[in-house]
């Protein structure tokens, strides 16, 4: 188990007020300073500082200590998943994903692991990335994929694939195959998922980046989820942005076709990221491993 003073630590680390860390773990706000104080003695270094706005900041060897902190908290729930089964029971692998690259590539990828390890049991997890990283410090995953910068001080990771986000419509749509100005989409309906999503996410900057917004266009529909979007999209009642490894399948057999826009590019990273020097690191590079062969093969699509 985390050393209680540790994790008062790490909950400082997220919340930076000493007022909310008390209220989370229902503890006095002089217990979380007595924690910290704790820590700051036993380890001899000074873990927090104030700006002149008296904001929290980590120092140097603070960052140090969260980096081990968090590792040791997810690697104690992975080990205490562990230790609670019999030995001779196959590993449980958890994995986090988003949902998108969990509804296409990922059950791909997991048939290729599992022909390597056939006695592995497997759990997959999906949501947003702000989500999947709170559950791979938490230990209940043990590694993600996601599709943002991940800091090195706290976690190791390897980029899985590359893809673009491309603007898809139905075959019967006017625009269908065709190359226009991006303020010619202005004339359509918007389809896209609702605002907590990272797809949402990427497609605000993408609009922000072309100086558009979602009320710039004839009108839109908001859903949630990709299947959904794509569905609506075939079914022609509007357009949308998706990442193509996504629609590919359907962009090849017809289904639905690109609209290419002047001047547009929008390439997103998918990161393949696990705790910092986890005890548990080999089964994430296996897998990792594994999914860069599987790409090398047979891509994204």
């Amino acid at each position: 188990m985390l050393n209680f003073k540790l994790d008062t630590f790490l909950s400082l680390c997220e919340t930076r007020s000493y007022t909310r860390t008390a209220e989370y773990l229902h503890i006095t706000q002089p217990a979380v300073t007595q924690h910290i104080k704790y820590l700051e003695s036993y380890y001899g270094t000074k873990l927090l500082y104030y700006d002149e706005k008296k904001r929290i900041h980590l120092t140097e060897h603070g960052r140090l200590l969260r980096a081990y902190a968090q590792t040791v908290k997810a690697d104690s729930e992975i080990l205490k998943r562990k230790l609670a089964s019999p030995l001779e029971k196959p590993d449980e692998l958890k994995i986090g994903s988003l949902t998108t690259i969990g509804e296409s590539l990922v059950p791909r990828m997991v048939a290729r692991y599992l022909e390597t390890f056939p006695d592995k049991k497997i759990s997959i997890y999906l949501g947003e990335t702000d989500d999947l990283l709170v559950q791979l410090k938490n230990g209940r995953v043990h590694f993600c994929i996601v599709d943002t910068y991940c800091p090195p001080d706290q976690f190791e990771s390897g980029e899985l694939f590359e893809s673009e986000t491309v603007c898809i419509c139905s075959p019967r749509h006017p625009l269908a195959g065709k190359t226009v100005d991006f303020k010619d989409l202005n004339h359509y309906r918007l389809i896209f998922l609702h605002g907590n999503t990272n797809s949402h996410r990427n497609l605000r900057h993408i609009l922000r980046e072309n100086n558009q917004d979602v009320q710039g266009f004839s009108s839109y529909v908001e859903v949630g989820t990709m299947n959904t979007v794509r569905n609506m999209v075939i079914q022609n009642i509007g357009i949308s942005f998706i990442y193509r490894f996504a629609v590919q399948k359907s962009l090849d057999n017809g289904s639905l076709s690109q609209i290419h826009i002047k001047n547009y590019a929008a390439d997103t990273h998918f990161n393949f990221v696990w705790m910092k020097n986890s005890f548990f690191s080999k089964n994430s590079r296996d897998f990792l491993q594994i999914c860069r062969e599987y790409l090398d093969l047979h891509g994204t699509g």
